[in-house]
């Protein structure tokens, strides 16, 4: 592998879950008629993805919290709407039985897969965006990790929200031209929060979260807007976490 050539960092669920909804179960089954829509559209975005890029080494991240602890203390309500009423995550049930199919695949393909107790496949990301050498790709439909993209460092975002064979290579340029604000403050609050004040009879929006011109508010702060309807501040917002939360140790390969 040379200097130039990236490793490319997955975002595993978050493609896999987009290849269960892509495709209709009626189009990949097994001979028994077991669904495998999101085994093949997953295989598929990784092949488009070695074809179109040449990767010089892939590792696919993987939640083994998919809602840690303690991200949970520091705010309740972090994803409580994906919370199934027995517990745990809200999954197809067709779609669980295929994850350990694909990390069988990844093992056969000798694609490397990390995890981390207590942690998020957004939190090896992050671990592996800085401690890896650039280039760096990092792969996923989550818009939250504009905040990992690194100009200096040789560190993108392949954003794949449209889809792989549309996905958008994002640097930081690109974050500012579409939100305004450079990639490392993409997480901070007034813009990935997108959070806009309701109640009965108001048409205020904050200007920090695309308002109409009318908006007195000039700039976001970290409890709010600057200006208020009536003249205060707004409530405050819990502060939103960097998805570079340290890992137990240096992920190695």
């Amino acid at each position: 592998m040379t200097a130039q050539t990236p490793i490319m960092l997955i975002d595993a669920p978050s493609l896999y879950f987009r290849a269960y909804f892509g495709i209709p179960e009626s189009a990949a089954k097994t001979a028994d008629g077991q669904p495998v829509n999101a085994v093949r559209g997953f295989l598929d975005m990784l092949a488009h993805l070695v074809r179109t890029r040449r990767p010089g080494r892939m590792v696919c991240a993987m939640d083994h919290d998919w809602r840690p602890d303690w991200r949970v203390a520091l705010l309740p309500s972090y994803k409580a709407h994906r919370v199934a009423p027995e517990g745990g995550e809200v999954v197809p049930d067709t779609l669980s039985p295929q994850v350990p199919m694909i990390l069988e695949v990844l093992d056969a393909l000798g694609v490397t897969v990390v995890g981390a107790t207590g942690y998020e496949a957004d939190d090896v990301l992050g671990t592996l965006s800085v401690s890896e050498p650039g280039p760096v790709e990092v792969v996923s439909g989550d818009r939250d990790l504009f905040q990992l993209i690194d100009d200096a460092r040789g560190v993108r975002l392949l954003y794949v929200g449209r889809g792989v064979a549309k996905l958008e290579d994002c640097d930081d340029a690109a974050v500012r031209a579409r939100y305004g604000v450079p990639a490392d403050r993409y997480a901070e609050p007034g813009t990935t929060w997108r959070w806009r004040p309701r109640w009965s009879g108001s048409p205020w929006t904050c200007r920090c979260h695309r308002c109409p011109p009318s908006c007195r508010c000039r700039r976001p702060t970290r409890n709010g807007c600057s200006t208020w309807p009536s003249g205060g501040t707004s409530p405050a917002r819990p502060g939103a976490w960097s998805t570079r939360s340290p890992l137990p140790g240096r992920l190695r390969r």
